[in-house]
């Protein structure tokens, strides 16, 4: 009986060992810091292919949503030039804001519900596009 008591009490604290070694504390702050760093990372790519073309002529420009707001819908539109990889810039948008949605639901966000009105035109004001409202 000694050595069923015994045994009992060894898994016992084995299991209460290696439940507590799986456990570490998480700090939400560097994961939120790192979720945003990434965010950021990823928009300057967005905005460094957008400026990589000199905006000569507004036909050659156009515009897409850009950014996820946390009750729905975009954040602002980026214009970019249709001579770019225009499949890679739209995949990195896209992909720009499913990250932005999910920091919203990861991180409980909250915004205006106010959606940004679609730019009517695009002009080309000293070599850069510039989205008209």
């Amino acid at each position: 009986m000694k050595t069923y008591l015994y045994q009992t009490v060894l898994i016992c604290t084995a299991i209460l060992v290696f439940s507590f070694a799986g456990c570490e504390e998480k700090d939400f702050s560097s994961s939120r810091e790192s979720d945003e760093q990434e965010m950021s990372s990823l928009r300057k790519e967005i905005d460094k292919m957008s400026e990589q073309v000199s905006c000569d002529n507004s036909a050659d420009w156009k515009y897409v949503a850009i950014g996820s707001k946390a009750c729905g819908g975009a954040t602002g539109y980026i214009a970019y030039s249709v001579k770019i990889d225009e499949a890679l810039f739209l995949k990195k948008v896209a992909m720009f804001n499913q990250k932005q949605k999910a920091f919203n639901v990861k991180w409980n966000m909250m915004s205006d519900c106010m959606a940004p009105a679609p730019p009517k035109t695009i002009e080309c004001v000293n070599g850069k596009p510039k989205l008209v409202y």
